[in-house]
């Protein structure tokens, strides 16, 4: 094949360097166009602070996009002068380089791995949204997704070792299920158990510290149970053993027990320690659960027709408030805390299910009476018209 002539060469160099220059026009162009909305725009920056001379490299031409593992600290020459951000937001956090360099992403990108996630992966590059917008890619509505970007994609998760079902995973918990569809924007997300710009994976022994942030009380119980130095010895991550990470289902009492389903036959059967009180407490748990399921039977049997039985819709609701803090309490791992919280609240039930009975049995004895009245009524009336058809015609 014979070489192309100097002419033809120049041309299809020409036309070449026609559409890098036509896309790199085009890229400019929607660049512009996204930060007219940017928050940066509103602060009065323009292209040249972060493409200009001092973000660049001298032999690289002007508006060049940074190379990625200087995105961060070109970021923080803003985002971390307090003098600087002070000025826009006195309250305005300036250690988010500081937090970067010590995640999982930063130590990679200090490496030289520029496959890690750098700030423009989260935030956008020339669209920059504030924190607080719900359109922003990282609001608590949006910020799964946009992790989801990298920790979702099988192959790019397959180079690093990590599996990439974490997002199918959590959207299938309830944590997804009340920030998605509840719309409970206090709900957890990728960055409130992993950390934002400082993100780690927690390890065996920060579970517990992550889940606390929202579930107090129960952290408080494990930490004050013996179950708490067992599973440091065993090297067990506490919260995650029974309850998973990603994928948190909502916790049934039929979790707690000794059969097939129960998540406490796991590790324990009959001949364990422990297993008397595993049973003792799901006795309790079922044995609540079914005498408030009772009550409120008869209850709304009774409310329905007619009777007042506010006396006892108080006592269901005691009920149910013992039954919460019993299923809390199974954290405890011990009966005796257990049983003190779950008596009042099975005695709370009986009086729930006592004043619906003696409604339904005063319910049958007004209708007996409404019947015998109006039994007696009839036959007065027939009386009367038998009377009355006695009675000789008027003359």
């Amino acid at each position: 094949m014979k070489a192309f002539s100097l002419p033809l060469a120049a041309t299809l160099t020409c036309v070449l360097l026609g559409h890098r220059l036509a896309h790199a026009q085009d890229q400019v162009a929607q660049a512009r166009a996204a930060f007219q909305n940017d928050v940066h725009a509103e602060a009065g920056l323009t292209c040249a602070s972060c493409h200009g001379a001092g973000a660049r490299p001298a032999s690289v031409p002007v508006f060049a996009a940074p190379i990625r593992t200087g995105i961060a600290p070109l970021c923080a020459k803003c985002h971390a002068d307090a003098g600087f951000m002070h000025a826009f937001a006195p309250q305005a956090r300036v250690d988010q380089l500081a937090q970067y360099v010590t995640s999982a992403h930063g130590k990679r990108m200090a490496r030289g791995d520029d496959r890690a996630a750098t700030c423009s992966d989260c935030h956008g590059a020339h669209g920059v949204l504030r924190v607080s917008d719900s359109r922003s890619p990282i609001a608590p509505l949006n910020a799964a997704r946009t992790c989801a970007r990298c920790h979702a994609d099988t192959a790019r998760m397959a180079a690093f070792g990590h599996s990439a079902t974490p997002f199918a995973d959590w959207s299938s918990s309830v944590h997804a299920v009340a920030l998605l569809t509840r719309g409970d924007t206090s709900a957890p997300t990728c960055n409130t158990c992993h950390g934002s710009h400082g993100a780690t994976p927690p390890g065996v022994t920060e579970v517990a510290a992550v889940c606390a942030q929202c579930h107090i009380r129960e952290a408080e119980l494990f930490r004050g149970s013996p179950k708490k130095a067992i599973f440091d010895t065993i090297g067990q991550p506490e919260c995650l053993t029974c309850h998973s990470n990603h994928r948190i289902e909502a916790p049934s009492d039929g979790w707690v027990g000794l059969g097939k389903e129960a998540l406490c036959a796991t590790c324990h059967d009959e001949s364990t320690p422990g297993s008397k009180t595993i049973l003792e407490v799901a006795r309790g748990l079922n044995g609540l659960t079914a005498d408030i399921a009772a009550a409120e039977r008869v209850l709304t049997r009774a409310e329905r027709a007619g009777m007042l039985v506010d006396e006892g819709t108080t006592a269901l609701r005691e009920a149910r408030e013992h039954l919460i803090h019993s299923r809390v309490l199974v954290h405890a791992f011990a009966a005796k805390p257990f049983t003190e919280t779950m008596a009042p609240g099975l005695l709370a039930a009986e009086r729930a299910g006592q004043v619906g009975v003696a409604a339904l049995r005063e319910l049958e004895f007004r209708r007996r009476g409404l019947a015998v009245a109006t039994i007696v009524i009839v036959g007065f009336l027939i009386s009367l018209w038998l009377k009355i058809r006695r009675l000789p015609p008027s003359q």
